[in-house]
């Protein structure tokens, strides 16, 4: 029998009352960052550094939490820039690779068991970190631990193992966002409804003057600041001046929708199929948005091509009961 004294009394009365409150405002709220995704059955998972708490959203015909996990993050407060600073980075991010632990431990010995029974790769530096941030570093990680409970990390990531095996049946490799904050903000939905309309309305009519050919109003969405790896905003203007007059019949169609943001820059991702009398492509658009005097402005943009992301063969044998294994 477990007897608690008057300080264990008191942390058990508080930890109820903080989950109390915090599902309370979970069912009311959700974090400001979350703020669209077109298609059912997404997920989102969203890191608290400053809360050490991880939180997986789900979305059917509205966004709920579905789990929340302890999570240590890097040993130093703020946002990543270099490679070794001990800081976790503060931004959007995707899920794109997955290992299991006994075969992260044939790469790296011992040095591996501090990501216990698997990890998921966090995609950083994303495109505007490396453009726009000029950051460096990588292999941030969400992973397991050596046992127990996780404990600070070099910047990446870490829940305790049982926790990690839950993550599995939640997350899609690919498709799985990752916000993660210094200090998660919650709005209410209508406040997130209202910042939506906005957003969608600018992304349609962007869409709909570069299908039209009307360049002039096309480029008023690029901000005097602009920059992406090719282009700055001066260059970005002379390009598309001479592209949009040789591509004709041109049509732009957007699906797989995300409107995402951290650090008051939003980040759409969509599934961008382009056909015009000379170009043809289907690809990931990245754009990177923020507020200025007279709108949102496009800071960045890159394309991709589409890609099948798929864990290893050693994380599929290891969870092959979790949908992981039909990534």
């Amino acid at each position: 029998m477990t007897v608690l004294n008057r300080s264990g009394k008191t942390l058990l009365f508080l930890t109820v009352l903080f989950l109390s409150i915090f599902s309370l405002q979970a069912g009311e709220l959700r974090p400001s960052g979350l703020i669209f995704n077109d298609y059912p059955g997404s997920t989102v998972v969203v890191i608290d550094k400053s809360a050490c708490r991880l939180m997986v959203y789900k979305f059917q015909e509205s966004w709920e939490m579905d789990q929340v996990f302890p999570c240590t993050t890097g040993k130093v407060d703020g946002d990543k820039f270099y490679e070794g600073d001990l800081k976790t980075p503060i931004g959007i991010y995707w899920l794109n690779q997955a290992w299991a632990g006994w075969e992260l431990a044939q790469y790296y010995g011992n040095e591996a068991n501090v990501y216990g029974t698997g990890a998921f790769e966090v995609s950083y530096p994303n495109y505007y970190d490396q453009v726009v941030e000029r950051k460096d570093g990588n292999g941030i990680w969400i992973h397991g631990t050596t046992k127990g409970n996780p404990i600070p990390t070099r910047g990446c990531i870490s829940v305790s193992n049982n926790d990690f095996l839950k993550l599995t049946h939640s997350v899609e490799l690919g498709d799985t966002a990752v916000i993660i904050e210094e200090k998660v903000s919650f709005s209410s939905r209508e406040e997130i409804d209202l910042e939506q309309q906005i957003l969608l309305g600018t992304i349609e009519s962007w869409r709909r003057a570069w299908e039209e050919n009307d360049t002039e109003n096309y480029l008023s969405y690029y901000s005097d600041n602009f920059l992406s790896e090719k282009w700055n905003a001066s260059t970005w203007r002379e390009h598309k001046l001479n592209v949009n007059t040789q591509n004709e019949r041109r049509r732009v169609l957007i699906n797989d929708l995300s409107v995402l943001k951290s650090k008051n820059i939003y980040h759409i991702r969509f599934v961008q199929t382009y056909t015009s009398s000379t170009l043809n492509d289907v690809g990931f658009k990245h754009l990177f948005l923020i507020k200025e005097a007279d709108g949102l402005k496009i800071v960045s943009e890159n394309w991709t091509q589409l890609k099948q992301y798929s864990a290893s063969p050693a994380f599929q044998y290891a969870y092959k009961e979790s949908p992981q294994n039909s990534m």
